[in-house]
Parts: structure tokens; sequence; C-alpha cells
């Protein structure tokens, strides 16, 4: 595995993030980074064995901001394997997940670092999300459970933490590993394993911008992630490590036929559809108040022309 760069400043948050043909979008996910307002960050990315202008690109930056340090695995491993190459790599006194194709608020790591600071017994966070697509053109909210009790119940139904959102504990985070025997990408163990340690939760207000790209796992096979989830919620079940309420239990059953019996197509778009109903609820919202408006304001005109005749 190719290293680049040394860093001796010890940072406050570490960021891991890993890299697999994200040319296109490097620039902004780099970039919100770069204008994080709290500055005192290390920045490693490892490259995936990229087949496009990655790695070149990585190079350059890393010639020129000394928070960046740069590995590459000279093939492709996968994402869960690549971020455990990077975890005992940290420095920080806090670990956040940043994926390359995504762009972060410029508080993100402040407003993180400061919630965890007030909060000693959450051991991770993350916070609301906006998805975007590949122009970066806002598509949709993305709401998160905000509590600690919200968070544990509904893991049983939902992921909690938007992965590339996440930020906890380097002292807790440091020792665990993110699990590949499932499927590659296994992000949902990696919160159980969390949840052992102590509490999550997520801000109220947005922090990162999500890409929404039709080649994501997610978006290809809806239903393989499903039920690939689904074993890793049963295995914690069955090991004792997670309790959910007999309701978030109940509610998988019917959650679970509707996916096994729909086409992914359809559930791919019932998923859309639901994760769009805030910025659908809000564009009626203003509609209706831009309409109310504009009567309040014919009204007057309409009375003088009724007076006049």
């Amino acid at each position: 595995m190719t290293r680049l760069g040394t860093r001796r400043t010890k940072p406050l948050v570490s960021v891991i993030m890993p890299v697999y043909n994200a040319e296109r979008y490097l620039d902004q996910a780099i970039a919100s980074l770069r204008k994080q307002t709290e500055p005192r960050f290390e920045l490693l990315i490892i490259d995936d064995g990229s087949t496009d202008a990655s790695w070149k690109k990585l190079r350059l930056y890393a010639r020129t901001e000394q928070r960046i340090r740069l590995w590459r695995n000279p093939k492709n491993i996968g994402l869960a394997l690549s971020l455990n190459r990077l975890l005992p790599k940290t420095r920080g006194q806090y670990i956040a997940r940043m994926d390359a194709d995504d762009v972060a608020f410029p508080r993100r790591l402040a407003q993180q670092v400061a919630f965890l600071q007030s909060h000693p017994t959450v051991v991770a966070c993350g916070g609301q999300i906006k998805i975007i697509d590949r122009q970066a053109k806002i598509l949709a909210d993305k709401p998160f459970p905000l509590d600690p009790a919200s968070c544990y119940n509904r893991i049983m139904n939902h992921i909690v933490i938007q992965p590339s959102a996440l930020l906890a504990r380097a002292s807790v985070m440091r020792r665990l590993r993110y699990d590949n025997h499932i499927f590659g990408n296994d992000d949902i163990s990696m919160h159980f394993k969390l949840l052992e340690q102590g509490q999550v939760a997520n801000l109220p207000h947005p922090i990162l911008y999500y890409r929404k790209l039709a080649e994501s796992l997610t978006h290809r096979d809806p239903k393989r992630v499903y039920f690939l989830a689904l074993r890793v919620r049963l295995k914690a079940i069955l090991s004792g490590s997670y309790a959910p309420k007999p309701l978030n239990l109940l509610l998988a059953i019917p959650e679970t036929a509707v996916v096994a019996i729909l086409p992914s197509r359809i559930t791919l778009w019932l998923f859309d559809l639901w994760r769009t109903r805030h910025r659908m609820r809000d564009k009626i919202r203003r509609h209706l108040t831009k309409t109310k408006r504009s009567m309040k304001m014919a009204l007057p005109h309409y009375r003088n022309k009724q007076a006049y005749g």
C-alpha cells in the first residue's frame, strides 16, 4: 500500500475519506473540508485502486495542503477494508467519516465536536442531511432522529446516522473495525458496535450534502441492501447486544413484506418519496402562503372596483 505525507502536529479531528473513481467530485469534497471553521483536523485519504485520475489529483492536493495524508491500495479492496486501514493511523481525539462525493457544511466539524464535548455519554453523532444530485442541485432533505433513545429504537427499522456524516470519539472508534463479511460497505454494523460502547445522537440541523448517484449499491439493488442490513440487525438481536422495543420489531415485519413483494424500482420510488416528504410539505406551505398574500393584495382592488361599478 503506497503512502504519501507525514505530519507532526497532533490534530483535534481525523477525517477519513475513501476514494474510488471520484475525480469528478474531489474538488468539492476537499474544498468543503478546507473551509471548515474548525481548522485543527487531518485528512486521511485512501485511494482504493481508482482507474480514473483521482490519485493524480490527490497527489497535487497533498503537495499544497499540509493536513492531507495519502495512501493507495494497489487494487480495489472495498470500502470497509479501506476504512479499516485508515482507522489505526488516525491521531485526533475524534474521527469523522467523509465520502469523496459529498460536501460538508462549513461548521460541520466544529458543531459535532462541540456536541460530543457537551454530551459525555454520547460516543458518536451525525446530523441532518440534504440530498444533492451530480450537479449539486438539492433534491430533498434526509431527516434523522435526534435523541439517543430515538436513535436506539429506530435503528431496527432505519439507519440512524448518515455513514459519511459520522463523527465519533477516537478512544472508542479506533478500537473498532468495519465488517465486510456480510457486504462490503457495512456501515450499520459499525453503528451497532458504537451503541455497545455508549449512546449515539444527531444534531438538529444539516451538516452534510449527500450526493445521490445512480451507480451506488442502494440505488442499483435496494432489495439486496435492505435484506443484508436486516441480517446485521438480526445478528445484533440474537447476540444480545441490541434489544429493540416490541413496536419497532413489529414494524419491521410489514416493512420486510413490502420490500420482498414489490419490484426494486417501486421500492426505491417509495423510499425516495418518504425522504422527500418534508421538502414537499414545505413547498406546499410556501405556495399556500404566497397565494394568501396575493389574495390579500388583490382584495382591496376588487372592493374598489365593486364600489365604483
